[in-house]
């Protein structure tokens, strides 16, 4: 399983640090050597108890990164809609 954990450390001071989000991924079993079927729960403020749940299907893990995967789940759920439009490298 794949735990992705956010926190909110307010000033950097760790004994104020909350969880705010969390994204949970696991492979299914159900693919083949070259692509992977996952499924994923993301749990925030605003989603229900037992979390947002979701599939990804045919997912190249061979060719693409983790980054990629949990990038897949964030717009299965419409969490990219929001990027800034300025940004720099």
């Amino acid at each position: 399983m794949i735990r992705v954990t956010v926190e909110l450390v307010p000033h950097g001071d760790e004994e104020r640090k909350r969880e705010i989000g969390r994204l949970e991924i696991a492979n299914d079993g159900s693919g083949d050597e070259e692509t992977g079927n996952y499924t994923g729960r993301l749990f925030a403020e605003y989603t229900p108890e037992e979390g947002r749940r979701g599939r990804l299907f045919s997912f190249a893990r061979q060719r693409q990164s983790v980054w990629s995967l949990i990038g897949g789940f964030l717009k299965l759920w419409g969490h990219t809609r929001h990027s800034p439009t300025l940004m720099s490298k």
